[in-house]
């Protein structure tokens, strides 16, 4: 797994799950990634290649949050699924972290 790199911004993926929104920015926060960095994520928008991920996982019953780096952005149609422009985002893995 890579280094995190603590500055890049870190866009936040829950499923739903908005009770996990103060959990998972503490937790990241912990480790050392600034609050103003950390952004609720939108299915109308997209961060930018190198950005963050930080994703409530399994989506209905997390217990962990996946840490993934954009690698590429597809310029395809923006879907009309729950996942929106994130659907033509590209990402790898890069750490886990326990939610408890």
């Amino acid at each position: 797994m890579s280094a995190l790199n603590y500055n890049k911004p870190v866009y936040l993926i829950v499923h739903g799950q908005h009770d996990l929104i103060g959990v998972i920015m503490q937790k990241l926060v912990t480790l050392g990634f600034t609050k103003d960095n950390l952004i609720q994520a939108s299915p109308q928008k997209t961060g930018n290649i190198g950005d963050y991920v930080a994703m409530a996982w399994p989506p209905m019953r997390a217990n962990e949050i996946i840490i993934k780096e954009i690698t590429g952005i597809d310029q395809g149609e923006i879907k009309e699924d729950v996942m929106g422009a994130w659907s033509n985002v590209n990402q790898k893995e890069i750490s886990r972290i326990l939610l408890s």
